[in-house]
């Protein structure tokens, strides 16, 4: 499979358009020279914000009630009709701790733990699902990490990466996922079982700016005389799925890793919103199914 190493035009499987370039993170400043037509990159005066790194061992998968079932039902995950299984990092309390200003500054929804995507959240360590993805898809040697791309949207930008069995060369042509730590040279980095991330833009909606005190020299968070709306980003990672391949987990350990969450208030659902308590009920009825 051959990298495309320009910005291409496609569709999810939701319908929203994105610019798509493959093999390469491509930096928030990049972006900006490269897409001055964007409505949100080609804005000037965003407020300065602080520079996170996060260090992040778990991921998640989020779904509505026929997604649910259907995981149930084959004990496990599939891939979806590009053929590929996709989890998002998971912003957990430990891997944001001793970060400044967060409850300021973290709030778009890579942060939020209300859901985009429907009221089932499975939340896993990425080294987790790579164990068992080696042991059914990879003949037990370990899958191998890539960078996949740069998905451009009106607002969102996902900095995806790659999992594939170490025998499909298809790949090859992606350059590896970096292992060594080093934030000032590459986004996004997989090392001792944690996904670090680099985050380019925390926020989608920036009521403050990050001002410094001419005294003391400290950085502080200043309200904003009016919300700058901006682009945010997130990483993805993508497993390669064969058309009849379930990445299966068994359901108890299913039950185990899921939770119920709100709906954000802005999302992408293909199906009628539920409350929590409806979605809850939808969890005690399979538990009731599977003898769980």
């Amino acid at each position: 499979m051959a990298v495309v190493r320009e910005w291409r035009p496609d569709t999810n499987s939701r319908g929203h358009y994105y610019m798509n370039y493959e093999g390469a993170h491509v930096s928030l400043s990049e972006l900006r020279k490269r897409n001055r037509e964007h409505r949100y990159l080609r804005k000037e005066g965003i407020p300065r914000y602080p520079k996170y790194v996060f260090h992040e061992p778990n991921v998640c998968h989020v779904t509505e009630k026929s997604g649910l079932h259907g995981i149930f039902n084959d004990n496990g995950f599939r891939g979806g009709d590009d053929g590929f299984l996709w989890w998002s990092l998971s912003m957990s309390a430990n891997s944001m701790q001793k970060q400044p200003y967060l409850e300021e500054f973290a709030t778009s929804p890579a942060f939020q733990t209300e859901s985009r995507y429907g009221n089932f959240r499975f939340t896993l360590p990425l080294t987790e699902l790579l164990k068992q993805y080696s042991k059914q898809f990879c003949w037990r040697t370990s899958p191998i990490l890539r960078v996949l791309g740069t998905k451009l949207y009106k607002q969102e930008i996902v900095y995806s990466v790659l999992v594939h069995p170490q025998y499909m060369r298809c790949y090859r042509e992606y350059p590896r996922l970096p292992v060594k730590i080093e934030p000032d040279k590459y986004l996004c980095m997989y090392s001792q079982k944690t996904m670090t991330w680099c985050c380019q833009s925390p926020s989608d909606n920036y009521e403050y700016g990050l001002e410094m005190d001419n005294e003391d020299g400290v950085e502080y968070p200043s309200p904003l005389d009016r919300t700058e709306y901006f682009v945010w980003d997130k990483v993805a990672v993508a497993f390669h799925m064969k058309k009849n391949w379930v990445l299966r987990l068994g359901r108890r350990s299913l039950l185990k890793h899921l939770s119920v969450c709100e709906v954000a208030q802005v999302n992408l659902l293909k199906e009628p919103e539920m409350s929590v308590q409806r979605a809850m009920a939808e969890v005690e009825y399979l538990k009731r199914k599977f003898n769980l």
